[in-house]
C-alpha cells in the first residue's frame, strides 16, 4: 500500500506541471500590458497616465515578457513557485495573501457541507437498496430526484427565502455584525481558520453557534445536490452488487442479511461512490463560487468572482491553480480510498 501511495504522489508534480503549462498558454493569450498585472505591485493612485505606462513598460522590459516563450514559461514559473501570484488592485493585496485569508472559509464550507451529504447519501442508499419498490425506497429516490433536479442558485434562493427572510433562522454572510469585532480582536485567536472550530477552541460557544447559524443554508445547499448524487450512486451500487453470484452464495449458506450487506455487499457498493467523488470535487467547486456569492460568504469563490468581474488577471490565475490543486489532491485522495477498498488495484499495479 505504501509504494502505492508513493507512485501516486510521485505523479503529483507531473500533473501540476501540465495544468502549470496550459495556464501559461492560456494567460499568454493576454496582452502583454494585461499580463503585466501579475508582476505589478500596488501601484501609487497619485501616478499620472504617463508616469504609470512608464512602469508599466519597464516591468515588462524587467520581467522579459516579449522573450521567447520557454524563457517567459521558466520566468514565470519561478515567480509562482517563489509566491510571487501577483497584486490584486480589486481586494489591494497579493493574491497569495488573498487565498490564504479565505481558503479556510472555504474549506469549512465545503467541509460541513461535504460530510453530512456522504454519510447521508451512504445510510439512505443502502437503505433504499434494502427495502427496493417499498415506500422508504420511493421516498428517497423522489427526493433525491428532486434536489438533483434543482440548480443550486434556485435551491439557495429558495432555502434563504423561507429560513431566512421568512423565519429568520439563518442569515447570511460568515458572522453577524455583533461577532465581527469580537473575531477580528487580539484576544480571538485564529488557529485554523475555521471559525467554528476556533470558536471552540477559545471557549466561545456563542461565536461557535452564530457560525454555524451562518453555514447552515449554504452548506445545505451544497449538500443536498451531493447528497442527490451520491444517494442514486449507492442504490443502484448496491443492488448490483447484491445480484453477484458470491452474495447469492454467502446467502445460500445460511449468513444473516445484515452480515451479508455490511460484510459481503457494502464495500463493493463503494466503490462507484468512492470513484465519483473525486470527480465531484470539480462541481463543488464550481458550487462554491455560486453558493459564496448569494450568500455573501466571505471565501475564495467569492473573492475570485469579484476578481474576474473586474478583469483583476493575477486573481483569476491565483484560482485556477488553487482549484486544480484542489481537484488534483481529492482525485488522489480518491484513489488512495479505492485502493484501500479494493486491494485487487494494489495488487494489479504493484
Amino acid at each position: 500500500m505504501l509504494k502505492y501511495i508513493i507512485r501516486r504522489l510521485l505523479i503529483l508534480p507531473v500533473v501540476m506541471f501540465l495544468v502549470s503549462v496550459i495556464l501559461f498558454l492560456l494567460v499568454l493569450q493576454l496582452p502583454v500590458e494585461m499580463r503585466v498585472a501579475i508582476y505589478v505591485p500596488a501601484v501609487n493612485p497619485h501616478l499620472t497616465a504617463q508616469q504609470y505606462q512608464d512602469l508599466l513598460d519597464e516591468i515588462i522590459e524587467r520581467r522579459g515578457l516579449t522573450d521567447p516563450l520557454p524563457i517567459q514559461y521558466v520566468r514565470w514559473l519561478e515567480t509562482m513557485v517563489k509566491g510571487g501570484w501577483g497584486w490584486s488592485p480589486t481586494w489591494r493585496q497579493t493574491v497569495l495573501e488573498g487565498l490564504k485569508q479565505r481558503a479556510p472559509a472555504t474549506l469549512e464550507l465545503t467541509l460541513y457541507a461535504m460530510v453530512p451529504a456522504v454519510v447521508f447519501a451512504l445510510i439512505l442508499g443502502s437503505v433504499s437498496a434494502q427495502l427496493k419498490d417499498r415506500l422508504p425506497d420511493h421516498l428517497v429516490r423522489g427526493a433525491a430526484f428532486v434536489a438533483w433536479a434543482f440548480p443550486p442558485f434556485i435551491l439557495a434562493l429558495i432555502l434563504m427565502n423561507v429560513f431566512y427572510a421568512w423565519l429568520g433562522w439563518f442569515p447570511p454572510e460568515r458572522a453577524s455584525v455583533w461577532a465581527g469585532p469580537i473575531i477580528n480582536s487580539a484576544q480571538f485567536q485564529s488557529y485554523t481558520g475555521l471559525l467554528t472550530l476556533d470558536a471552540l477552541l477559545n471557549a466561545r460557544p456563542d461565536i461557535f453557534w452564530d457560525a454555524l447559524r451562518h453555514l447552515a443554508l449554504p452548506a445545505a445547499t451544497l449538500a443536498l445536490t451531493e447528497w442527490a448524487l451520491l444517494t442514486r450512486i449507492m442504490r443502484s451500487s448496491l443492488l448490483e452488487t447484491l445480484r453477484q453470484d458470491y452474495v447469492t452464495t454467502a446467502r445460500a449458506k445460511g449468513v444473516p442479511e445484515k452480515r451479508v450487506i455490511n460484510l459481503h455487499a457494502r464495500r463493493n457498493a463503494l466503490l462507484p461512490v468512492v470513484s465519483t467523488g473525486g470527480v465531484m470535487t470539480s462541481m463543488l467547486i464550481t458550487g462554491v463560487v455560486v453558493i459564496e456569492v448569494i450568500f455573501n460568504f466571505n471565501g475564495v469563490g467569492r473573492w475570485a468572482v469579484k476578481g474576474i468581474l473586474s478583469t483583476d488577471i493575477p486573481v483569476a490565475v491565483g484560482f485556477a491553480i488553487f482549484s486544480c490543486s484542489v481537484v488534483v489532491l481529492a482525485s488522489l485522495v480518491s484513489d488512495i480510498l479505492y485502493a484501500l477498498l479494493d486491494p485487487r488495484i494494489r495488487l494489479f499495479e504493484g
